[in-house]
């Protein structure tokens, strides 16, 4: 029988309490886009791999992985598709609301826009960072991942700035850490999922 680890178990249970007290329903507006932007990454292996990948869930959301090794054009490919599925959706979404308006529908496709662009940001294990490493030449990764050290800090920086000094609600404030916070814990620290 297969184990169950923690961090699964971990993850349901902050999913599962996050839902329960989710009465403007942005954590499901956020499940939905990060859920379309995984889906876009199968999608574009299916089509270039021509079988399904393996999923593995963990804290950091999912990843993929298969028994075949994509040329670089199609690893660029399955990379961007992910972040281009939001980008598809809020564009669909903002024709629709041209005929209605709705501000849940505003909303979702402002987070959908969101989890797109954040996506493509080049630090750690988001898709920009795998993009950028997949384009650059093996003598430019080095001088690369100085420089994303450097963008980090000074991201986290203004994080800290927002925090601090910044006019923002304290729900705003914390998302403002958040993301910046992981990235910088990832990077430093050398948390794995492993």
């Amino acid at each position: 029988m297969k184990r169950v680890s923690v961090r699964s178990v971990l993850l349901c249970a902050l999913l599962a309490v996050g839902l329960l007290f989710d009465p403007l329903g942005i954590l499901r507006m956020t499940l939905v886009c990060a859920t379309l932007h995984e889906s876009g990454h199968i999608l574009a292996y299916r089509l270039c791999a021509h079988s399904w990948p393996r999923l593995h869930f963990s804290l950091e959301g999912v990843s993929l992985s298969g028994t075949q090794r994509l040329s670089r054009a199609r690893e660029l490919w399955v990379l961007a598709a992910g972040p281009m599925a939001n980008f598809l959706f809020a564009a669909l979404l903002f024709l629709l609301l041209q005929r209605r308006a709705s501000y849940r529908l505003y909303f979702l496709a402002a987070v959908s826009l969101c989890t797109g662009l954040y996506n493509l940001l080049p630090f750690g294990v988001l898709d920009g960072a795998r993009i950028l490493q997949n384009l650059l030449s093996a003598e430019r990764l080095d001088a690369f991942q100085r420089a994303q050290r450097a963008l980090l800090g000074v991201l986290c920086l203004t994080a800290v700035y927002l925090l601090i000094k910044g006019n923002l609600p304290s729900g705003a404030r914390a998302a403002a850490l958040l993301g910046p916070g992981y990235l910088l814990a990832r990077e430093f620290f050398g948390y794995s999922d492993e």
